[in-house]
């Protein structure tokens, strides 16, 4: 809702932060407006995208929060309207996710900002830094997860894996379209710093950040769909287990119930039921099948690992 303005060698910009319909109008009438820009600035969380505009280039761009706790958050907005002299620069979002504006474009740095296009380039360098560090932090939390799925001593946090494609998902989406912007609107680009020749490589060189982020994004996005099939088939793996194993603790149970049931049923002419001891013939036979069943169970695997399995664990 507020608005600061700098003005430098001629040419000057100014900040709208999450400006009201009143302050739109006034945008509207000082830079002449297309009604398509208005629509867009009033709806908000356009695809990003540059276009031009009889004299003003329009370029909207997904932000991001790289420092709110260290997951990125991509419900800031920049719109950028600028001209050969002028730069108006719209943010959307809440107050603490914005980027400090007058700290970025104040700074020292290898494009000194004498204009509104290195101004533009500032910030769109500033944005793909931000994205690009998010990428090598997921990568990295991409290489612990896929180190969990694939080792069969953890159990994987689910809630991990699907908070990183969240991540993932996020940070494709936007860096995606940044590259779109940057790639269609490569000839308005051309045209506006057809002044400054000097800034040419360093577009060029953003525009490969850009494009590298997102086959970073990309490919992080293919690892995570083999993680979490990995995860799906361990999870399927670890419950077959769970019913084998319940399986087994029925059928060891099953045994004593079966004869009990058997030699409890009133037939006066059961061999062992006639015998002083008979009671520990039954018994001992008890122990003695259930002790089969048992090492049966256990050797196929379906109590606990199976000795070849012990055998593998320790050669790892």
């Amino acid at each position: 809702m507020t608005e600061q303005s700098e003005t430098t060698d001629g040419w000057s910009w100014s900040r709208l932060v999450n400006p009201e319909p009143s302050e739109l109008a006034a945008v509207q009438e000082r830079f002449d407006l297309h009604p398509i820009v208005m629509a867009d600035l009033e709806e908000r969380r356009r695809h990003p995208k540059l276009e031009r505009f009889g004299d003003c280039l329009y370029l909207t761009v997904w932000d991001v929060d790289s420092e709110s706790d260290g997951h990125a958050k991509t419900d800031t907005e920049l719109a950028l309207l600028f001209t050969d002299r002028e730069l108006l620069i719209i943010q959307w979002g809440p107050a603490a996710q914005l980027r400090d504006l007058d700290a970025l474009l104040s700074a020292h740095g290898p494009v000194p900002v004498t204009s509104p296009i290195s101004a533009v380039y500032r910030v769109l360098d500033a944005v793909v830094r931000d994205f690009a560090d998010l990428a090598a932090q997921v990568e990295r939390e991409l290489d612990d997860v896929e180190a969990e799925v694939f080792d069969s001593e953890v159990h994987e946090d689910y809630r991990r894996i699907y908070r990183l494609r969240q991540r993932i998902g996020r940070i494709d989406r936007a860096i995606t379209g940044l590259v779109e912007a940057l790639e269609t609107g490569r000839r308005e680009f051309e045209d506006a710093i057809a002044a400054e020749p000097e800034l040419r490589p360093y577009f060029i060189h953003l525009a490969h950040d850009a494009d590298g982020v997102n086959r970073l994004a990309t490919a992080e996005h293919a690892a995570l769909d083999a993680a979490v099939s990995s995860h799906e088939s361990n999870v399927s793996a670890r419950q077959n287990k769970d019913m084998r194993t319940i399986s087994a603790f029925a059928a060891l149970l099953a045994i004593p119930t079966v004869i009990a049931g058997v030699f409890g049923m009133n037939f006066k002419n059961l061999p062992p039921t006639q015998w002083e001891y008979g009671w520990i013939v039954i018994s001992v036979a008890i122990v003695a099948l259930d002790l089969v069943a048992y090492f049966m169970f256990r050797r196929r695997g379906w109590l606990g690992k199976a000795p070849n399995e012990r055998g593998a664990g320790r050669d790892s």
